[in-house]
C-alpha cells in the first residue's frame, strides 16, 4: 500500500464518490469526467509515477481518437477520479518498493479489519451529510443519502 497525504475535506470526497453520491453541484472532477465524455474521450487509468520534494507525480491517461493523451495531476484528484468511475490506479514498481507500506503493517492490523472498518467512516460522513442536507430542505438529496445509509446497513448486519 502507498500512503498518500490527503486533507480532511479530500477524504470526505473520496468517501463520498464512493458511494457514488451526487454532489447538488459538480466538482471540478466530475467537470473533468464531463468534457472529456463530450469530447468522446474516456479516462483509462490514473497514474502515480514518482515523487519530487516528498508529493507525489500523478498523472491521467486519458484516451481521445485512439490516442494516449497525460495530463498532469494532484493525487487527490487522481484518487477521487479512480473512485468516481472505478478506474485503475497504477503505480510505479520502484516508488512503491521504495515508499510502500505492507498491509499487515498499517495500525497493526490485517487488511481484513481494515475492511471492517470502512464503512463506520462513510457511514458516519453519510450520516452528517444527510443531516446538512434536511438543514438546508434539500429533500432530494436527503432521501438520496437515506438511501445509501440504508444500502450500507443492509451491507452490515451488526450496525443498525
Amino acid at each position: 500500500m502507498l500512503p498518500v497525504y490527503v486533507t480532511e475535506n479530500d477524504v470526505q470526497t473520496i468517501l463520498v464518490e464512493l458511494t457514488h453520491i451526487l454532489a447538488p453541484r459538480p466538482m471540478v472532477h466530475e467537470l473533468l469526467l464531463s468534457a472529456i465524455t463530450s469530447m468522446h474521450g474516456r479516462l483509462d487509468r490514473v497514474e502515480i509515477y514518482g515523487i519530487r520534494s516528498g508529493t507525489y507525480l500523478c498523472r491521467i491517461v486519458l484516451v481521445h481518437n485512439g490516442k494516449e493523451i497525460r495530463l498532469e495531476s494532484r493525487p487527490q484528484d487522481i484518487l477521487c477520479l479512480s473512485a468516481r468511475i472505478d478506474c485503475p490506479v497504477q503505480i510505479d514498481d520502484e516508488l512503491l518498493a521504495r515508499n510502500g507500506i505492507p498491509l499487515d503493517r498499517i495500525a497493526g492490523q490485517s487488511e481484513a479489519t481494515h475492511k471492517i472498518e470502512e464503512p463506520l467512516a462513510v457511514h458516519d460522513i453519510l450520516q452528517k451529510e444527510l443531516l446538512s442536507a434536511i438543514d438546508r430542505e434539500d429533500y432530494e438529496r436527503a432521501a438520496v443519502i437515506r438511501d445509501q445509509l440504508s444500502d450500507l446497513s443492509r451491507s452490515r448486519p451488526d450496525r443498525h
